[in-house]
């Protein structure tokens, strides 16, 4: 197995719909950044055009990885221009700092949730 990285880049407004979602479905490592950016929609009162969004970083197991891509697609969708957007790219290794060991893909879950299991 073989781990990917998905990352996401969001409307702001959005955060705790997608960290709900990612951990009704037992995601709960992920990161998140504020990033500023110009792409299809820019602000045209601002000075310097750009927008500002968030940027989600998760690590997870390849077998999980396009779920993971359109669960937020999903959540984060408000049908505006200019949402935003997520990729799906391949990770060499990644180390754990606190036991200094290579991380294992069996060590990033994902589950499936019913409908009768959502909040």
């Amino acid at each position: 197995m073989s781990l990917k990285k998905v990352t996401a880049i969001f409307d702001e407004l959005r955060l705790q719909e997608v960290e709900d979602a990612l951990l009704s479905h037992c995601v709960s490592g992920f990161t998140v950044h504020n990033v500023r950016g110009r792409g299809n929609y820019f602000d045209s009162y601002n000075e310097g055009r750009l927008i500002s969004h968030l940027q989600l970083d998760i690590y997870t197991n390849e077998e999980y990885a396009d779920e993971i891509a359109r669960l937020i697609v999903s959540t984060a969708f408000v049908n505006a221009d200019g949402e935003g957007l997520v990729s799906v790219i391949p990770v060499d290794s990644v180390y754990w700092i606190h036991s200094q060991q290579k991380a294992q893909a069996t060590e990033f879950i994902y589950r499936e949730v019913k409908d009768d299991e959502q909040r």
